[in-house]
C-alpha cells in the first residue's frame, strides 16, 4: 500500500509604503495531488557532467520484492546543482540546491553544469 502526497506552495507578497497610501499586491500559486495507489521508488548519488540516463523498470519495493514502475512525475534535488535533461540534451529541470517537481518524460537523464552534484531523485509512477 501506498500513501503519499506532491504539495507545491507558492506565496508571495509586494508592499509598498507611500506617504498618502499604501500598496500591496499578493501573488499565490498552489498545486496538491494525493497518491494512494501506484509505485515509488528513491535514489540519491553523486553525478558529473557526463550524462546519466534514468531508468525505472525494476526497483525492490518495501518489502524487497522486484517490482516493475513506469513512471509518471519526479521530485528532485541536486546540491550544488544539478539539471535533468531529455535525450536531447534540452533542460526539463534544474535545482540549485531547492527541489524540482516535474513530470516524466520519455526519455530522462541527469548531469551537472560543472563538477560534481550530489542528488535525491523520488519517482512516483505505476
Amino acid at each position: 500500500m501506498i500513501h503519499g502526497s506532491i504539495s507545491v506552495d507558492i506565496s508571495f507578497t509586494d508592499s509598498t509604503a507611500g506617504e498618502v497610501t499604501a500598496a500591496l499586491k499578493r501573488l499565490n500559486l498552489r498545486e496538491g495531488s494525493e497518491y494512494t495507489t501506484g509505485k515509488v521508488a528513491i535514489e540519491s548519488g553523486t553525478v558529473g557532467t557526463t550524462v546519466q540516463f534514468l531508468a525505472y523498470g525494476d526497483y525492490r519495493d518495501s518489502g524487497g520484492n522486484l517490482q516493475n514502475l513506469s513512471p509518471l512525475r519526479f521530485a528532485f534535488r541536486a546540491t550544488p546543482g544539478a539539471r535533468i535533461v531529455n535525450d536531447f540534451g534540452h533542460e526539463l529541470s534544474e535545482s540549485r540546491d531547492n527541489i524540482c517537481v516535474d513530470n516524466w518524460r520519455d526519455q530522462v537523464a541527469i548531469k551537472t553544469t560543472a563538477g560534481t552534484a550530489i542528488y535525491t531523485l523520488i519517482v512516483y509512477g505505476t
